[in-house]
């Protein structure tokens, strides 16, 4: 790993705890704090600590060099960003489905767990795609609707940009540590760009949450 891609780590390190202390100190309405919030808190902290981590420990924590608890674990961390991120959404502009969009990320989480510790290839290849791109249909989807509706300006697309990336990447992460390559995507090629489009996700969610309110 080069001083490049560690000092784009660090940044997407320090952005998510930004955004997470906007989040934090953000007015509400009302007594209580929305459940969105919680959400998008839980996505920008796996966000912020796994750049963390990474500009530590290096590539090798992704688990995509070799087999271990890393590579299982990689697949089950890099489906809590798109999954928090869609419940956030979920939760704020489509309050009556948020229990039934929960217990369907919940069962995602859990049927991509047992595909990576039951060694379960045949399974993986087809939980990850479909639960992945249930939550990035949330994730781009939802903030076009709502920007259509006039509910939210247009800053707030960059969360559709941002999920559209995060959720191809954590796909090919996913792909890579089952042993396979999703498209161009080789253990290079993400290795290369991977720093990079940490920190371009987390500014994307980041703005798009903070300007994205209609004044």
């Amino acid at each position: 790993m080069g001083i490049l891609d560690k000092a784009f780590l660090v940044g997407s390190y320090l952005v998510a705890m930004l955004a997470i202390w906007s989040l934090r100190n953000k007015k509400s309405v009302g007594e209580s704090r929305p459940p969105s919030d919680y959400y998008h808190g839980i996505a920008f902290g796996v966000l912020g600590i796994a750049s963390l981590l990474l500009s530590i420990f290096g590539w090798g924590i992704l688990g995509i060099m070799g087999e271990g608890t890393s590579n299982k674990l990689v697949a089950i961390v890099s489906s809590l960003i798109p999954f928090s991120w869609g419940m956030g959404l979920i939760s704020r502009f489509y309050p009556r489905y948020e229990k039934f969009f929960l217990a369907l990320m919940i069962l995602g989480l859990g049927l991509i767990t047992l595909s990576r510790f039951m060694d379960a290839p045949l399974m993986a290849r087809i939980v990850y795609p479909v639960f992945h791109s249930t939550a990035a249909l949330v994730v781009i989807a939802t903030p076009i609707i709502m920007v259509k509706k006039g509910l939210m300006n247009f800053h707030f697309l960059t969360v559709s940009i941002g999920g559209a990336i995060i959720s191809a990447a954590g796909i090919s992460l996913a792909f890579l540590s089952a042993g396979r390559q999703l498209l161009f995507f080789s253990q290079a090629f993400v290795l290369m760009i991977f720093g990079p489009l940490l920190f371009t996700v987390v500014i994307l969610y980041f703005w798009g949450l903070i300007r994205g309110e209609k004044s």
